[in-house]
């Protein structure tokens, strides 16, 4: 008995070249999609959102920020003074 198993010749002889490509491929592709999201991790972004944020986007989370605060202190003026 040969040493492969069997008598079909080496794994080499058919098609087997075509599956170690494909993992090589497969690797190569894993490797360049990891490096693309921790690359946007390091800008603080997503994969889904490559645009920087408008300007009127941020002061409207200003604004709602600065809403909530004063929501805050009103609920915590209530509480102290109630």
């Amino acid at each position: 008995m040969p040493m492969w198993g069997a008598y079909w010749g080496s794994p080499w002889a058919g098609f087997g070249w075509i599956f170690p490509l494909i993992g090589l491929l497969f690797m190569v592709v894993m490797v360049f999609l990891c490096m693309r999201m921790m690359g946007g991790m390091m800008r603080g972004g997503s994969m889904a959102e490559h645009g920087s944020h408008s300007a009127g986007n941020v002061e409207d989370l200003r604004r709602e920020v600065q809403e909530l605060r004063e929501e805050i202190r009103k609920l915590r003026g209530q509480s102290s003074g109630g």
